[in-house]
């Protein structure tokens, strides 16, 4: 695979996660559940966000090293000068 294909691939993959987890998000609780009958924890919506920041964070880790293009933009730092009134 070509550089631009596979950073085209890999954000396919982010866009399907945030797909996916918005959908979650949308069903889940704000607290964390437990279902007693199956003895499985029910994940909240902070739960999900923070898969999904793993996920990101791990898409983005792989296609910067495939490709040397990151996935997250961040913002630019902005110095600000201070003033001493005196």
């Amino acid at each position: 695979m070509e550089q631009n294909e596979l950073y085209e691939y890999f954000k396919d993959l982010l866009a399907q996660a945030q797909k996916e987890t918005a959908g979650r998000i949308m069903t889940s609780s704000n607290k964390r559940g437990y279902n007693r009958s199956f003895g499985v924890s029910i994940p909240s919506v902070r739960d999900r966000v923070n898969d999904y920041n793993a996920r990101v964070r791990a898409l983005n880790d792989m296609c910067f090293e495939a490709t040397g293009k990151s996935l997250i933009v961040e913002p630019e730092i902005k110095f600000v000068k201070t003033v001493n009134d005196n």
